[in-house]
């Protein structure tokens, strides 16, 4: 500026003169477009646009500046009107487009309606004022329309333009722009338009001249902008600028008193406008004063309605801050009685020389002194009789610092407070004293540090477990790990204390994931894959087993319990888990197992044995109590029949001693299942009584049955095997007794509910048990001694049978006797009572076992499916005996041919037969014969489930050998029947 201006001053050439100002006008142009765009490199958003745009406009200037150099200096010609006008013209709307789209800050509706009243009334009055001394003189001062005129013109509506954009600037508050650039960008729009206002004049009236003083306008105007883009862009205040802090202090006063120029303006054109009469219309003139006092008045109407509401806010303040200071006081009131009524707490107020300004009721009470008494005392010389403030004090240290001050403080007389100081301001943040708050925490102290001596004492029982045992808190990080689990995991306790995010689960696992430890808390079912047999116990821990295969020692199986623990409000606290090697039990146990394995196969083997024994001895026995049965049909002698009858008692009591054998196997090989059915208790014991009583009639002893009153009538138990009890001690009492008679006694005993304790008693007056050799009975092949068994016979097999099914049934057997006066034995077992009619066990429910006295069907068709020839024969004479014929076959294969060449009605099937026995051959015959034949199992195997597995293969019914005459008749009553 000052180089341009001497130029001005002391460059009198054209020639020379015109090309320097001409430069330095578009260097001022074009760096005031660099300066805009620079701003907009650095804004965002909408002022980005604006900056932008306004470069632009300066971009165009420039042009017009260097197209006027152009024309003026190099092409000798006049620059006005010519392609520089162009440039200059796309520089106004460019320019007060970029200034109207400036952001502005959120206005109210009454804001803006002020804003837009003021701008319109300066807007109107500007128009008018560029029409009476600007456009009008132009238009008329030229007789035609030339391009000079329209040039002229446009300039002056341009200007104009500016004009709003100038009002914009002036009137809106601008939150993107800073002060400083507003106010210098609204000073170089008057200035631009102020020389733009004399160009237009100096060119209406053919005075100007380029070069001269008024170039000084544009150039300014040019470095005005660029210097409000620099200080946008920077956001520094500059100490040349200083000059302008009044202005902007006083911007929205002055800003305001633009629409009253704008008012004179117009009055000043209304009242004077007569020496302009020949340019404008006088009326039109008055329409336009006419506008701008109604738009005056709108807004003087509305500033009315803001001071109204002002002052209706004003007073609605002064009456709220009186009731904010009453309640302010009150509060201090209430604020005083709330801390002077705090019973472990201390509040002091204190002044920059700990003069105690103000204390509570507990600071009172403790000092026994009023406030007044210890207002202005030193609070360490009031309170402990020091000279010198206690050691960390907070207090003082919230003086020294001018900050909040915390810690804990141990005063002279051995007490812990929790102490907080924080520092008073006055308006001038000046430290204008100290508030001191204090709770005594010495029994929170002594009890912390009991916990912490329990907890250490705790860390060293957990320590000391023999199980590997670690801790986590609630937070998942382990807080114990004691030595046991270091020794398992060979992981010692400084590297786990503390680490979290499941790091102990690496010395198992060997991978960070959830433990057992960590289902206490949130149970996943997930995760119950990863353990063996795990458990959540009723008290909430959880036991579960593990198989590690690569432990510090390789593999291993462990046994985890873990449990969450809580404390004493019953929150969360952590959890434990102990962990104990069962690798050595576990390795025991697969060995237990496969021993038990080894156990089953032998007892199935042992059943395998049975079965194919009990075959093989039935099979012959079949053969001799058949041909004996036979014999004693025909006609023999006495001595024949005597010897016959020898051999069909001894086959008896062989037959006797095998199902005695076979029974006491079963029940030790557990293949014995008690069943649960009605008894009816007296016909049970009178069925027992029947089958010994021709015995004990050939010996002259009377049996005798008594059941007490009080003894349910009906029982739920297994009737066979209570039977079997029964018949064993009644055969035992008639095999040792001579003379005299046996008494049976029921009695009961009442337990809760429908439960009783039901005891059998059989009493004898047989030969009596010596004392000494009790203890021998009901042992298995076992009796008193040799001579017994050879004088009275005998396996000894039938008290050890009976012993295990008491026990099998829950009860207990025991015997009283004294030698020579008879013996007495007992058994109790529990039972329940029943309302359901009981099954007479002793009626056959089969085919097998019906009702002797039936009419046989002499035209049944018979076939007779047995391997064994012996057995062949004795069946056929059988059924010869019983006039029926039967055809033959050897195995199941035969079984199917025989019945596809004809019919039969009956078919007797053995069980074990060659190539396909009975029960393959039963199903096949159900597959392909719907109304097939009866087919009764005739089987020498008398071993647990055999008649279940016959009726499910599909017979009908059930014949065990060896085969009699009367099981045999009964079987084939019961097919003529059906």
């Amino acid at each position: 500026m000052t180089v341009f201006l001497a130029v001005l001053a002391f460059v009198k050439d054209r020639d020379v003169l015109l090309p320097i100002l001409d430069t330095i006008t578009i260097v001022g142009s074009g760096l005031a477009a660099a300066s805009m765009l620079l701003t907009a490199q650095h804004s965002q958003g909408r002022s980005k646009k604006a900056w932008t745009l306004l470069a632009a406009a300066l971009v165009f200037n420039t042009f017009g500046e260097a197209s006027w150099a152009v024309i003026e200096v190099v092409l000798h010609q006049n620059p006005f009107p010519s392609v520089a006008d162009i440039g200059y013209l796309a520089f106004y709307p460019l320019f007060a487009v970029g200034i109207l789209l400036l952001p502005e800050e959120p206005l109210s509706s009454r804001e803006k309606q002020k804003i837009l009243l003021d701008a319109a009334i300066v807007i109107v009055s500007a128009a008018l004022v560029f029409w009476v001394f600007l456009i009008d003189p132009i238009v008329a001062s030229t007789k035609g329309i030339t391009i000079k005129l329209l040039f002229a013109a446009a300039y002056t509506i341009m200007d104009l333009i500016l004009f709003f954009a100038l009002m914009g600037l002036l009137f809106r508050k601008l939150n993107s722009l800073g002060r400083n650039p507003a106010l210098i960008l609204a000073l170089s729009l008057i200035i631009f338009l102020t020389t733009d206002a004399i160009f237009t004049i100096q060119t209406n009236q053919g005075t100007f001249i380029s070069g001269r003083f008024l170039d000084t306008g544009w150039l300014v105007t040019y470095l005005l902008i660029g210097l409000a883009g620099v200080l946008q862009t920077n956001s520094l205040p500059l100490e040349p600028l200083g000059v302008l802090g009044p202005i902007q202090s006083k911007r929205d006063e002055w800003v305001h008193f633009l629409p009253y120029l704008g008012i004179g303006a117009a009055f000043s054109l209304l009242i004077w406008g007569y020496e302009y009469s020949h340019l404008i219309n006088y009326s039109g003139l008055a329409a336009s004063v006419g506008l701008i006092i109604v738009l005056m008045f709108i807004r003087q109407k509305v500033a009315f309605d803001e001071r109204n509401q002002l002052l209706t806010m004003t007073l609605s303040e002064i009456g709220e801050r009186k009731h904010v200071e009453e309640s302010l006081r009150k509060s201090e009131q209430e604020k005083a009685a709330i801390l002077g009524g705090l019973k472990n707490v201390s509040v002091e107020y204190l002044d920059p020389l700990m003069h105690i300004v103000w204390a509570n009721t507990l600071v009172q009470k403790s000092l026994n002194l009023s406030v007044e008494e210890i207002r202005e005392k030193r609070c360490f010389k009031a309170i402990y009789g020091r000279e010198a403030s206690c050691a960390g004090c907070t207090a003082v240290e919230a003086l020294q610092s001018g900050e909040s001050q915390e810690g804990e403080l141990v005063t002279p007389d051995g007490k812990t407070w929790l102490s907080r100081s924080s520092p008073l301001r006055d308006a001038e943040e000046k430290i204008t004293g100290v508030v001191h708050v204090a709770i005594d925490i010495s029994e929170r102290k002594s009890a912390e540090s009991a916990l912490k001596e329990s907890e250490r004492r705790l860390a060293s029982i957990i320590n000391f477990l023999p199980d590997a045992t670690f801790v986590i808190n609630k937070e998942g990080k382990v807080i114990a790990w004691n030595q046991a689990i270091e020794k398992l995991t060979d992981t010692m306790a400084e590297q786990m204390l503390g680490k979290g995010d499941y790091e102990y689960a690496l010395p198992f696992y060997g991978e960070r994931r959830p433990i057992l430890i960590d289902m206490t808390v949130k149970y996943d079912p997930a995760f119950d894959e990863k353990y063996e047999n795990i458990k959540r116990q009723e008290d909430g821990s959880i036991v579960g087993e593990s198989y590690m295969p690569k432990l510090k020692d390789g593999e291993a199986y462990l046994l985890g319990s873990a449990s969450a623990l809580y404390d004493s409000d019953g929150n969360y606290w952590g959890a434990i888990e102990s962990i104990r090697d069962i690798t050595d039990r576990r390795h025991a146990e697969e060995e237990l197992k496969r021993s038990k394995e080894e156990a089953e196969f032998a007892t199935r083997a042992k059943s395998e044995f049975l079965a194919n024994m009990s075959h093989e001895i039935r099979t012959p026995m079949n053969a001799v109590i058949g041909l004996t049965g036979l014999l004693l049909d025909e006609n023999l002698t006495a001595r024949q029949r005597e010897y016959i009858e020898i051999i069909r008692s001894s086959g008896d009591t062989l037959l006797a001693i095998i199902n005695n054998i076979l029974d006491l196997t079963k029940i030790e090989a557990n293949m014995v299942e008690l069943e649960c059915q009605p008894i009816d208790l007296q016909s049970c014991i009178e069925a027992a009584m029947d089958l010994v009583a021709a015995a004990a009639a050939d010996k002259g002893l009377n049996i005798t049955c008594t059941i007490q009153d009080g003894t349910p009538k009906l029982i739920l138990g297994d009737p066979t095997r209570l039977s079997q009890i029964i018949i064993n001690l009644l055969h035992n009492a008639v095999k040792f007794t001579k003379k005299g008679g046996i008494a049976i006694t029921v009695s009961s005993i009442k337990l809760e509910g429908d439960n009783h304790d039901i005891h059998f008693a059989v009493k004898d007056t047989g030969i009596g048990i010596p004392e000494e050799k009790i203890g021998r009975l009901f042992q298995s092949f076992s009796q008193i001694d040799a001579s017994t068994a050879r004088r009275y016979g005998g396996t000894g097999l039938g008290l050890a049978i009976s012993k295990k099914l008491v026990e099998m049934m829950g009860g207990k057997i025991w015997a009283e006797s004294e030698a020579g006066k008879g013996s007495t034995f007992h058994f109790a077992i529990p039972t329940k009572t029943t309302l359901c009619e009981p099954i007479d066990i002793f009626k056959p429910a089969s085919l097998a076992v019906s009702d002797q006295q039936g009419q046989l069907d002499r035209n049944l068709s018979i076939l007779l499916a047995e391997d064994n020839t012996v057995n062949q024969i004795v069946a056929k004479k059988m059924l010869k005996k019983l006039g029926y014929r039967a055809d033959v076959a050897a195995n199941g294969i035969e079984v199917l041919q025989a019945l596809e060449r004809q019919h039969y009605d009956v078919v007797f099937m053995d069980v074990q037969m060659p190539e396909m026995d009975g029960l393959d051959a039963t199903k096949a015959i159900r597959q392909r014969w719907q109304k097939g034949p009866k087919i009764i199992a005739m089987t020498a195997s008398a071993l647990k489930g055999d008649r279940e597995m016959c009726l499910a293969a599909g017979m009908d019914g059930y014949i065990s050998k060896p085969t009699k005459m009367e099981a045999l008749r009964a079987a084939l009553v019961a097919c003529s029947k059906g």
